[in-house]
């Protein structure tokens, strides 16, 4: 056996141990050093993927592998085989194309196997950018021609879609259909990164609402499209304008104004029509529009009250449009007509004249207010009464109305204010209560007071000075047991006789009783005394006389009166003056009670006889029933501005027709009462003696 010398054997192992050593740092080094990169080129839609480190002695073989980055799964593979023609300096460069992963647009990982180790590339984009891709349509909802855009927010030189002959077109569809329905309405282009198309929506369709609008990638060398970018419109008819509106000429028709202006719809319009809804959403009416423009946008309507059966409301109005294909839509713009009563609000003023003011502002009714009353109750017990109704006088301006009204009586009332309408209602409008107190009343009972320089003693009623006070004195007729102390006075220029009664506390006759408007002798030039009376005299002597001047008692209920035309007229309650002058009625040519001419009744407070005192019938009788024979009866010339202390006493006016005196006791109440609702007079006294409407 041949000898081993230990000496060379430890030499040899370790000689052969910093072989080994010396191998395996170079194999570590060189892995250390190994990398993998890639670059995407979008346009091209080509990925290059690049190894470096490689060691031809020892790396023999690449595997390269795409994933797809949502499913998971390899999307393309392949092996290569290392040697000098592809590996050069340690490095191998490749590519892969979309066409590689058959046109399926993602990001894709990508990993290289050498051997034992794996190295990662990086990730490929070949996604399509959707999120960086905008589209809009624009223009107004009623118009046909729009404009689609395809706006990128790419940074410079970014790829919406990667890969070469990308064509992208406009498609629309309306929301309520399948979007599968969509039809192309842009002509197909290059894609670019920011682009626009001129579009026609109506040839898409006959469909109003919402529409969608997408922007569709095509390319020949793929099966299939994709949706690069998608938004909506609206397909409606549109207006710059829907209003409503009352004018001066319109309220005067009870009507108001429906406004479409600046109409524009996709389709066309062939003709509008206008819904009327009340506020509980019925509709009451469907107007045909009248078209004011040759261009069809500008449609007008005026509306009545009567079409809306005078109802007083809100109402609401919708347009609706047909257009040329005779589809209908309707406007989503609406408008409303305020067509509500306003009430307005009732104030009571207490007036220092004894008398309250009832006013009421803010009050309006549709087609304008007509008239404006005021009707006052007095409440008692809880229980309203009734008092008087009031016609109102409207300001200058219409905004208010408003009378005066005498206090009558202390205690609680309530006031109504009610508005005619154009049409003839009449609508509660507001009310107030108020209270009366003593105090408000003004004057009530005797008062003594002056009147042309001479003081007299007056009786007022709630601060009214009374014209007549045969109640309030309770006097008794004339007869022969009774004689009244009277001074009656006729003041010639005012057609006025004042009675005055004696005043036991003065010793005079001023206490003024009754005051009456009559006729004179037409002929008031004339001063004349009685002397100069004949039966062709028209005047009224002026002097001092009495009633029944000759010292007889000389009285007719009814009597003949000779005019200077020799006609023969018959007069009712006739008392006697002076020669052929008497107080009586109005003479008539028969013994009727329906023989008097209206024209001739109206003449009462002129100067208008052939010399006697002309008399409304119940003042005729007053003389005859109360004066007494030897009653001193002063004619004067008179002032027609100072007519006597109570004034000049209001006549009642008739109309053509009227053939009575309203004041005879001889008329019946009831046909006075008629006449008097009909407006043919416009007063008259009952057989009791009471005043209406005068």
């Amino acid at each position: 056996m041949k000898r081993i010398h230990v000496g060379s054997f430890f030499a040899f192992v370790f000689t052969a141990l910093m072989l080994t050593l010396s191998t395996m740092t170079v194999r570590t080094e060189a892995a250390t050093t190994q990398s993998a990169s890639l670059s995407t080129n979008r346009t091209s839609g080509v990925v290059t993927y690049t190894v470096k480190g490689l060691d031809l002695t020892v790396d023999s073989k690449l595997d390269i592998q795409a994933v797809n980055t949502t499913t998971k799964k390899s999307a393309w593979e392949k092996s290569v085989t290392l040697d000098e023609t592809n590996c050069k300096e340690g490095i191998y460069t490749g590519t892969f194309s979309l066409e590689d992963v058959k046109y399926v647009f993602a990001n894709y990982t990508v990993t290289i196997a050498i051997g034992e180790t794996k190295l990662t590339a990086g990730t490929a984009d070949l996604s399509i950018h959707t999120t960086k891709a905008a589209l809009s349509v624009t223009g107004g909802n009623g118009s046909a021609s729009r404009t689609a855009a395809l706006t990128s927010k790419e940074t410079t030189g970014g790829v919406l879609v990667p890969g070469e002959g990308n064509q992208v077109a406009i498609q629309v569809w309306n929301k309520n259909r399948a979007e599968s329905t969509a039809t192309t309405v842009g002509n197909a282009a290059a894609l670019k990164g920011t682009q626009s198309w001129a579009i026609d929506v109506s040839k898409a369709g006959n469909y109003y609402g919402t529409w969608g609008a997408k922007a569709v990638v095509t390319n020949s060398k793929w099966t299939g499209s994709y949706t690069l970018a998608s938004t909506q419109y609206n397909v409606l008819p549109t207006c710059t304008s829907f209003t409503t509106k009352k004018t001066a000429s319109l309220e005067k028709k009870k009507s108001f104004g429906i406004y479409l202006k600046g109409l524009s719809n996709t389709f066309g319009i062939s003709s509008v029509t206008f819904q009327v809804f009340n506020s509980s959403g019925k509709q009451v009416a469907t107007l045909t529009g009248q078209k004011k423009d040759t261009a069809g946008t500008y449609y007008y309507k005026a509306v009545s009250m009567k079409t809306l059966k005078y109802n007083l409301d809100l109402y609401k109005i919708k347009a609706v449009i047909v257009d040329k294909n005779n589809k209908t839509c309707t406007l989503t713009n609406e408008t409303q007509a305020d067509q509500r009563l306003k009430k307005g609000t009732v104030t009571v003023t207490k007036k220092k004249n004894a008398a309250c003011t009832y006013k009421i502002t803010g009050a309006y009714i549709p087609g304008n207010i007509k008239k404006i009353q005021f009707r006052i109750y007095q409440i008692k017990a809880g229980k309203k009464k009734k008092i008087g109704t009031y016609n109102a006088k409207a300001s200058s301006s219409k905004k208010s109305y408003s009378v005066s009204v005498k206090n009558e009586s202390k205690g609680s009332f309530q006031v109504k204010a009610y508005g005619t309408t154009a049409w003839g209602s009449k609508l509660l409008l507001d009310k107030e209560n108020f209270n009366l107190k003593k105090s408000d009343l003004g004057k009530n009972g005797w008062y003594y007071e002056k009147y042309n320089g001479k003081k007299y003693k007056f009786y007022y009623i709630n601060n009214v000075k009374q014209q007549d006070l045969t109640d309030i004195l309770k006097l008794k007729k004339s007869s022969a047991t009774n004689t009244n102390k009277f001074y009656i006075e006729i003041n010639r220029a005012a057609c006025v006789v004042t009675i005055y009664m004696y005043n036991e506390e003065t010793n005079k006759y001023d206490i003024p009783v009754k005051t009456c408007t009559v006729c004179v002798g037409s002929d008031t030039s004339t001063v004349a005394g009685a002397g100069g009376l004949n039966q062709n005299s028209y005047y009224t002597p002026i002097g001092t006389y009495s009633v029944c001047t000759n010292g007889q008692s000389v009285k007719y209920s009814l009597k003949p009166m000779y005019e200077p035309n020799n006609r023969i007229l018959y007069a009712r309650w006739t008392t006697h003056i002076v020669g052929n002058v008497y107080f009586h009625s109005i003479a008539v040519g028969s013994q009727s009670h329906y023989a008097l001419p209206a024209a001739r009744y109206n003449l009462l407070g002129t100067p208008a006889s052939a010399g006697c005192i002309r008399m409304a019938v119940a003042d005729a009788k007053w003389i005859y029933d109360y004066t007494s024979t030897g009653n001193k009866v002063k004619i004067v010339k008179g002032n027609a501005k100072k007519p006597g202390p109570l004034g000049k006493a209001k006549t009642i006016k008739v109309k053509g027709g009227i053939n009575y005196d309203p004041t005879d006791p001889g008329v019946p109440d009831s046909r006075k009462k008629k006449d008097y609702k009909a407006k043919r007079i416009s007063g008259y006294m009952t057989k009791k003696g009471k005043k209406v409407g005068y």
